[in-house]
């Protein structure tokens, strides 16, 4: 007998909030592991007391700042030996399309406009799991209301980024596999 489940969502809810944020945590525990230094940059953290006002505030839509603001990157990694980069952590499944990352033009777009430097790291449960490239060299199909599908093989494993990932990316497998399976829809 299959118990009743009642699904309660809280205010400010979000699955794609916590699968996100899940993600920003396995790349985090990954680089860490590698003797990265990995900062929290995005708005998210750095201007959180700004969100909502950037957020709501009409006048702020359209405005480059706000617009700039609101698009920042995830983190910024640094190792003594290697030149810092800003990074922008994406989860995608790919059971719609197999073997392509779906982005929104939208927002690629504000990242190539206002953070060109910026590596795109997508973590997927296909293949090495960890794929990277620079927003700049992302060609987007479509107005900004549509979606690009790329090829993983438009990416590059992280650890051409990221060289002391090198070896080190197997263990951390599970955790995105898993993630990946956190809300699959029930079939009855």
């Amino acid at each position: 007998m299959k118990a009743n489940v009642v699904h309660v969502q809280a205010p400010g809810w979000d699955q794609h909030r916590v699968v996100g944020a899940a993600a920003k945590e396995i790349l985090w525990s990954l680089l860490d592991s590698c003797d990265y230094s990995v900062y929290p940059f995005g708005y998210e953290s750095t201007f959180s007391t700004l969100k909502r006002g950037l957020r709501e505030n009409e006048r702020l839509k359209d405005n480059d700042i706000a617009q700039r603001i609101r698009s920042m990157p995830d983190f910024l990694v640094h190792h003594r030996e290697e030149l810092p980069q800003l990074v922008e952590v994406k989860f995608r499944k790919a059971q719609d399309h197999p073997n392509k990352i779906g982005l929104s033009n939208w927002e690629i777009g504000r990242y190539q406009k206002f953070w060109p430097e910026t590596v795109l790291v997508v973590l997927s449960p296909f293949g090495d799991r960890f794929f990277a490239q620079y927003v700049k060299n992302l060609e987007l199909e479509g107005n900004s209301y549509a979606t690009t599908w790329l090829e993983y093989t438009h990416f590059s494993s992280i650890s051409s980024v990221f060289p002391r990932t090198t070896g080190k990316l197997e263990p951390f497998h599970t955790g995105i596999d898993k993630l990946a399976g956190l809300w699959k829809k029930e079939k009855d």
